[in-house]
Protein backbone atom coordinates (compact mmCIF):
# COMPACT_ATOMS: atom_id res chain seq x y z
CA UNK A 1 0.00 0.00 0.00
CA UNK A 2 1.22 3.48 -0.78
CA UNK A 3 1.33 6.00 2.06
CA UNK A 4 2.28 9.07 0.06
CA UNK A 5 -0.15 11.30 1.97
CA UNK A 6 1.77 10.75 5.20
CA UNK A 7 5.08 11.34 3.47
CA UNK A 8 3.68 14.47 1.85
CA UNK A 9 2.61 15.86 5.24
CA UNK A 10 6.07 15.31 6.65
CA UNK A 11 7.79 16.81 3.63
CA UNK A 12 5.56 19.84 3.02
CA UNK A 13 5.22 20.74 6.70
CA UNK A 14 8.92 20.15 7.33
CA UNK A 15 8.11 17.72 10.15
CA UNK A 16 11.04 16.39 12.10
CA UNK A 17 11.33 12.92 13.60
CA UNK A 18 10.01 12.56 17.13
CA UNK A 19 11.86 10.41 19.67
CA UNK A 20 8.93 8.23 20.71
CA UNK A 21 10.91 6.62 23.52
CA UNK A 22 11.31 9.89 25.41
CA UNK A 23 8.12 11.62 24.30
CA UNK A 24 5.35 11.78 26.88
CA UNK A 25 2.66 9.14 26.32
CA UNK A 26 0.13 11.98 26.53
CA UNK A 27 1.78 13.59 23.49
CA UNK A 28 1.54 10.25 21.66
CA UNK A 29 -2.14 10.12 22.66
CA UNK A 30 -2.62 13.71 21.46
CA UNK A 31 -1.47 12.66 17.97
CA UNK A 32 -3.27 9.31 18.09
CA UNK A 33 -6.57 10.93 19.06
CA UNK A 34 -6.50 13.03 15.90
CA UNK A 35 -5.59 10.13 13.62
CA UNK A 36 -8.26 7.81 15.02
CA UNK A 37 -10.83 10.60 14.87
CA UNK A 38 -10.02 11.18 11.19
CA UNK A 39 -10.39 7.45 10.43
CA UNK A 40 -13.76 7.35 12.19
CA UNK A 41 -14.99 10.53 10.50
CA UNK A 42 -14.23 9.13 7.08
CA UNK A 43 -15.81 5.78 8.01
CA UNK A 44 -18.98 7.46 9.25
CA UNK A 45 -19.28 9.85 6.30
CA UNK A 46 -18.87 7.04 3.78
CA UNK A 47 -21.12 4.52 5.56
CA UNK A 48 -23.77 6.71 7.21
CA UNK A 49 -24.26 9.78 5.01
CA UNK A 50 -26.60 12.42 6.28
CA UNK A 51 -26.73 15.83 7.86
CA UNK A 52 -23.70 16.95 9.84
CA UNK A 53 -25.40 16.71 13.23
CA UNK A 54 -26.44 13.08 12.68
CA UNK A 55 -23.02 12.17 11.28
CA UNK A 56 -21.32 13.79 14.26
CA UNK A 57 -23.55 11.92 16.72
CA UNK A 58 -22.65 8.64 15.01
CA UNK A 59 -18.95 9.55 15.10
CA UNK A 60 -19.16 10.23 18.82
CA UNK A 61 -20.22 6.63 19.49
CA UNK A 62 -16.93 5.44 17.96
CA UNK A 63 -14.52 7.96 19.48
CA UNK A 64 -15.71 8.25 23.09
CA UNK A 65 -13.52 6.86 25.87
CA UNK A 66 -15.93 3.95 26.41
CA UNK A 67 -15.62 2.90 22.73
CA UNK A 68 -11.84 3.23 22.66
CA UNK A 69 -11.60 1.25 25.90
CA UNK A 70 -13.78 -1.43 24.30
CA UNK A 71 -11.42 -1.54 21.31
CA UNK A 72 -8.41 -2.07 23.57
CA UNK A 73 -10.17 -4.87 25.43
CA UNK A 74 -10.98 -6.48 22.10
CA UNK A 75 -7.44 -6.13 20.69
CA UNK A 76 -5.87 -7.47 23.87
CA UNK A 77 -8.37 -10.31 24.01
CA UNK A 78 -7.60 -11.24 20.40
CA UNK A 79 -3.88 -11.35 21.22
CA UNK A 80 -3.00 -9.28 18.15
CA UNK A 81 -0.69 -6.75 19.83
CA UNK A 82 3.05 -7.22 19.87
CA UNK A 83 5.05 -6.91 23.08
CA UNK A 84 6.24 -3.48 21.91
CA UNK A 85 2.68 -2.34 21.21
CA UNK A 86 1.52 -3.57 24.62
CA UNK A 87 4.37 -1.64 26.23
CA UNK A 88 3.35 1.58 24.46
CA UNK A 89 -0.31 0.96 25.40
CA UNK A 90 0.64 0.47 29.07
CA UNK A 91 2.75 3.64 29.07
CA UNK A 92 -0.25 5.59 27.79
CA UNK A 93 -2.73 3.87 30.08
CA UNK A 94 -0.62 4.40 33.18
CA UNK A 95 0.20 8.04 32.50
CA UNK A 96 -1.58 10.27 34.98
CA UNK A 97 -3.70 12.96 33.39
CA UNK A 98 -4.99 16.11 35.06
CA UNK A 99 -8.47 15.52 33.63
CA UNK A 100 -10.73 12.73 32.47
CA UNK A 101 -13.92 12.41 30.51
CA UNK A 102 -17.09 13.25 32.41
CA UNK A 103 -18.93 10.46 30.59
CA UNK A 104 -16.57 7.60 31.39
CA UNK A 105 -14.87 5.95 34.31
CA UNK A 106 -11.23 6.68 35.05
CA UNK A 107 -10.39 3.10 33.99
CA UNK A 108 -12.10 3.58 30.60
CA UNK A 109 -10.43 6.95 30.14
CA UNK A 110 -6.98 5.50 30.86
CA UNK A 111 -7.51 2.55 28.52
CA UNK A 112 -8.67 4.98 25.83
CA UNK A 113 -5.56 7.11 26.41
CA UNK A 114 -3.46 3.96 26.01
CA UNK A 115 -5.19 3.21 22.71
CA UNK A 116 -4.61 6.75 21.45
CA UNK A 117 -0.95 6.60 22.54
CA UNK A 118 -0.55 3.37 20.58
CA UNK A 119 -2.06 4.92 17.44
CA UNK A 120 0.16 7.99 17.82
CA UNK A 121 3.22 5.81 18.33
CA UNK A 122 2.50 3.76 15.22
CA UNK A 123 2.07 6.92 13.18
CA UNK A 124 5.22 8.60 14.47
CA UNK A 125 7.26 5.45 13.85
CA UNK A 126 5.81 5.30 10.32
CA UNK A 127 4.07 1.97 10.91
CA UNK A 128 1.12 3.23 8.88
CA UNK A 129 -0.24 -0.11 7.73
CA UNK A 130 -0.28 -1.44 11.28
CA UNK A 131 -1.91 1.75 12.56
CA UNK A 132 -4.67 1.52 9.95
CA UNK A 133 -5.09 -2.22 10.58
CA UNK A 134 -5.69 -1.69 14.30
CA UNK A 135 -8.05 1.23 13.65
CA UNK A 136 -9.99 -0.89 11.15
CA UNK A 137 -10.20 -3.85 13.54
CA UNK A 138 -11.47 -1.54 16.25
CA UNK A 139 -14.06 0.19 14.08
CA UNK A 140 -15.26 -3.15 12.71
CA UNK A 141 -15.58 -4.52 16.25
CA UNK A 142 -17.59 -1.51 17.43
CA UNK A 143 -19.85 -1.70 14.39
CA UNK A 144 -20.46 -5.42 15.01
CA UNK A 145 -21.41 -4.67 18.63
CA UNK A 146 -23.80 -1.97 17.45
CA UNK A 147 -25.36 -4.24 14.83
CA UNK A 148 -26.28 -6.88 17.42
Amino acid sequence: MDYEIFKLYKEKLNLKAVDVQTTSPLILAYIGDCLYDLAVREYVVSNFPGVVNAVNQKKTTFVCAHAQSEIMGFLIGQGVLTDEEMSVYRRGRNQKSATHSKNSSIQEYRRATGFEALIGYLYLTEQYERMIDLEARGITHLQALEDR
